[in-house]
């Protein structure tokens, strides 16, 4: 399990103010690979992966903002989608 960071996770688009939504994209990931999205969230409510190297979409575990990259991710690429408290 590695944490993605630095130049593996960009914004691509966030909306709203208090309660934002955003999607990312996530580079050479893996099953079990954390993504911390604390500069852009105070909380993470909800998140969801589609894959762009994989098929297929998913439900991903959140705790806090911390997110955790679902089952069937194997150094791919994927969008990955978030909503919850606006840190920014």
């Amino acid at each position: 399990m590695a944490l993605a960071s630095g130049n593996q996770v960009k914004r691509l688009y966030y909306d709203g103010e208090a309660a934002m939504m955003a999607v990312y994209v996530v580079r050479n990931v893996t099953t079990a690979d954390t993504v911390n999205l604390s500069n852009d969230f105070l909380n993470i409510k909800q998140a969801a992966m589609i894959g762009s190297t994989v098929s297929g979409s998913s439900v991903a575990s959140v705790s806090g903002t911390v997110i955790t990259i679902p089952a069937g991710v194997s150094g791919d690429a994927i969008y990955l989608m978030a909503w919850g408290d606006s840190a920014i």
